[in-house]
């Protein structure tokens, strides 16, 4: 998720995105969008996002390079995927900050009834962030799918295309 992916393409990036295209759309499941700020997205497009939302998703941008075009960027989650884990998680942590500055109440609860409490509440977080990790990690497979499908847009066009153009 943090690490940074570059593909160089020895052509402008209008072509590049046109071969990407093409590679993207021969394989099945998988779709790309383009949007008004010129961001890529490569995805897996099946299903509703909650049942795929774990799924990687490339995210990058083409920028100039000194011999064509380079494509920048990396792999995250879907963001529905990430707002849902935030809200969880944030929730949570809401909870737990509340019950640390939060005066004892006078009603008749047991005695520890709040070290069980945040115990709960850090259970409940470290749990959700072992299940990030775990996504992230069986995720791995599709990421190198939609690798490979940018590799292959790469060697595709330099295949066709050998003088540059």
């Amino acid at each position: 998720m943090l690490k940074r992916l570059q593909y160089r393409f020895a052509t402008t990036a209008d072509k590049a995105l046109a071969s990407l295209d093409d590679v993207v759309a021969a394989n099945p499941g998988f779709a790309m969008a383009v949007d008004a700020s010129g961001r890529i997205k490569v995805y897996r497009n099946q299903g509703f996002a909650l049942m795929n939302g774990f799924f990687p998703v490339f995210v990058g941008r083409f920028s100039a390079g000194e011999s064509g075009a380079v494509l920048l960027g990396g792999f995250r989650f879907h963001l529905l995927a990430i707002a849902l884990f935030a809200a969880f998680v944030g929730t949570s942590l809401f909870s737990l900050i509340d019950l640390l500055t939060s005066a004892e109440p006078q009603a008749t609860l047991p005695e520890n009834w709040k070290s069980q409490r945040i115990r709960f509440e850090l259970q409940f977080v470290v749990f959700a962030l072992l299940c990030a990790l775990f996504a992230w990690l069986a995720g791995r497979p599709m990421r190198e799918r939609m690798q490979s499908m940018i590799e292959g847009a790469v060697s595709r066009h330099s295949r066709e295309h050998p003088d540059g153009d």
